[in-house]
């Protein structure tokens, strides 16, 4: 990663997905896939974004079919219905998916969405399956980053650009792992985040807090440093960087052992927090 400017394009790359025209009629909607790490693995979280005129939509109904291409040849791998996850995140959300994606290559989407107005999408995407992950992966040990805390700065707003600044800033990544706490690390920039999610998502993890914080450590991880008192000289955190993180905003779900058990790309509901963070505990 090569600092903010690299970031911000790889946010807007990562938002568009790949895609190939709409087959059937002229539609309005159009579908994206907005991860940009999709690993193999069974049941693996596949979120899509439907846009009506370049405004995301969250009425619609929407079922994939995916295909591993292979040359000319399109092979059938398995469907699956892809409800809207948006609960928590106000009015933000992706579609989602759970799709078997083994063996890593090129694959295929096609997808159909309706909306309760009658509007009607089908269309064709493409995106790549690996199984050589960058971003840090389930199964894998957390990077034992020293995240900036409030201790080390005279004020919160140092290192957290949400207004108000949140609670999320005790302890250190490298900290909560030596001393064997479950923790849920949420990396997002609420005043710089180009896709608008993060601080949605932060409020939507603070919202957990209250149930989970006697079991669980909260950590929220700025994407930038340096932004204070001038934001056009910021540049992105170290623990960025350790996490290899080409976009935002992230969420890893880590047990007491330091190992990761769950990991989220892009926009996550509170339900599908809630149920990773019941499997983490359990």
């Amino acid at each position: 990663m090569r600092g903010a400017a690299t970031l911000a394009v790889a946010l807007l790359v990562g938002a568009c997905g790949s895609q190939a025209p709409a087959t059937g009629d002229a539609s309005p909607l159009q579908a994206q896939v907005v991860a940009t790490e999709l690993l193999t693995g069974a049941q693996q979280r596949v979120p899509i974004g439907i846009l009506d005129h370049n405004t995301p939509v969250n009425d619609a109904t929407v079922h994939v079919r995916a295909f591993l291409l292979q040359g000319s040849t399109a092979v059938f791998k398995g469907e699956s219905d892809a409800p809207f996850k948006g609960a928590g995140l106000e009015g933000a959300g992706a579609y989602v998916a759970h799709l078997d994606l083994n063996p890593a290559g090129n694959w295929g989407m096609d997808l159909t969405a309706s909306r309760p107005s009658g509007e009607r999408l089908t269309q064709r995407l493409a995106f790549n399956v690996t199984a050589t992950p960058i971003v840090p992966a389930v199964g894998q040990a957390a990077p034992l980053s020293r995240s900036p805390t409030i201790r080390e700065v005279p004020d919160a707003e140092a290192i957290d650009s949400g207004r108000p600044p949140d609670d999320m800033h005790q302890i250190s990544i490298a900290d909560a792992i030596a001393q064997h706490r479950p923790t849920l690390v949420v990396f997002a920039s609420p005043a710089f985040c180009t896709s608008r999610t993060c601080g949605p998502e932060v409020k939507a993890v603070q919202s957990l807090e209250p149930a989970y914080k006697a079991q669980l450590t909260f950590i929220h991880v700025e994407i930038y440093r340096d932004f204070v008192p001038d934001p056009s000289k910021r540049k992105l955190a170290q623990t960025v960087l350790d996490w290899r993180l080409q976009t935002e905003p992230w969420i890893f779900l880590v047990d007491a052992k330091g190992i990761i058990q769950t990991r989220f790309e892009g926009a996550t509901a509170t339900d599908e927090l809630k149920s990773a963070l019941d499997q983490l505990l359990r």
